[in-house]
């Protein structure tokens, strides 16, 4: 028996610098942030990103 190759789980460097997180978050949840970022023409990512620094922001102050 031979091995199968073993799939790469290095991902392509982003130009911008951002990296690959996963979380979880209970269904709902996904699916209010998919709707809000919808209604404010964002992509998911970037509503969730913008929330996450307002609300470390708002830690620190």
């Amino acid at each position: 028996m031979t091995k199968a190759a073993k799939p790469s789980t290095k991902l392509p460097t982003r130009t911008d610098g951002r990296k690959a997180m996963l979380i979880y978050m209970k269904p709902d949840i996904i699916a209010d942030v998919k709707a809000a970022a919808a209604a404010s023409d964002l992509k998911a990512w970037q509503f969730v990103e913008r929330a996450v620094v307002r609300a470390l922001k708002s830690k620190r102050s």
